[in-house]
Parts: C-alpha cells; sequence; structure tokens
C-alpha cells in the first residue's frame, strides 16, 4: 500500500477512536443511587374530599353515588402522613361519612358528621397496598394507600 493509503487509514482510526471516546464520555450513564443516602421522611399533607357523582342514580342502581375525591393516595415508608379529611355533606343532611383502614397495621376509623373535617395522623410504618373505605357508602366510596418501600 501507499504512504497515503496508510495515512488516510491511520486517520480514519484515530478519528474513530475519538468520537468512540467521545461517546463513552457523553453518554456515560449518571449514578442514579448513591450508597451513603438514606431516605428522610417527609410530612405528606393529603386532602381528602367527599363527592357525589351525579351520574348514580342511587334509587335506579341501588348504589350509593358517594365517593372519595381521590380513589389513591401514595406515601414512602417512614412518612407522618396527614390527612385533612373533609364531609361536604350540606348541614341538613346530617350525613356521616367515614375514613376507615381496617387492616391491623394501620387500624383507622374516624367518622364525621355532615360539614365537619378532621385530620388524621399516622406514620406510614408498613410498606403495601391498604384499602379504604366509608363503612357508610359502599361499594363506591373506596380507595387505596400505597405505601411505597424504602430501601435502607
Amino acid at each position: 500500500m501507499t504512504n497515503r493509503v496508510l495515512w488516510g487509514i491511520s486517520i480514519s482510526a484515530l478519528v474513530l477512536a475519538f468520537i468512540g471516546i467521545l461517546i463513552t464520555i457523553t453518554f456515560e450513564e449518571p449514578e442514579i443511587y448513591n450508597e451513603s443516602e438514606t431516605y428522610v421522611p417527609k410530612t405528606r399533607d393529603v386532602y381528602l374530599f367527599t363527592r357525589v357523582d351525579e351520574n348514580i342514580e342511587e334509587e335506579g342502581l341501588a348504589i350509593p353515588p358517594d365517593m372519595f375525591s381521590q380513589d389513591t393516595i401514595v406515601v414512602n415508608q417512614g412518612d407522618k402522613v396527614k390527612i385533612h379529611f373533609y364531609n361536604l355533606e350540606p348541614v341538613e343532611t346530617q350525613e356521616h361519612h367515614t375514613f376507615t383502614i381496617n387492616d391491623p397495621a394501620y387500624n383507622i376509623h374516624e367518622d364525621i358528621n355532615a360539614e365537619e373535617n378532621i385530620v388524621i395522623e399516622f406514620t406510614a410504618t408498613k410498606s403495601g397496598i391498604f384499602n379504604y373505605i366509608c363503612t357508610f357508602h359502599q361499594p363506591t366510596m373506596s380507595g387505596e394507600l400505597v405505601v411505597l418501600p424504602v430501601e435502607d
């Protein structure tokens, strides 16, 4: 081969090697988890309201039209949870609603009358999915508390 061809091949190899180095540097995966960092629990304020689904005809379907404003609450294990629970029913109705978790991990049952509110506080000590319900308005008034596990 001539010197020009060898020189061209050498330059091409150097350029490809340089591009390979740049790609490796540019696209190196970022560090996702730092072993020395630990999760610091937070206070999670959740606002939960009662509501009525106008599309449900209580008499015709024989189910209550009552629902929670959120059907999923997500927190991390170790978080302090503060659920601000509001019963928006008009006071004339005297209609009660509950926030109830029957699982022994949390065992919460709070009953409030129309136009009342309460703050329910607990620490999310156990991870998993826990159903919450209104004991008066099943099956429509229900949701899930999702407690995500935190790695040590």
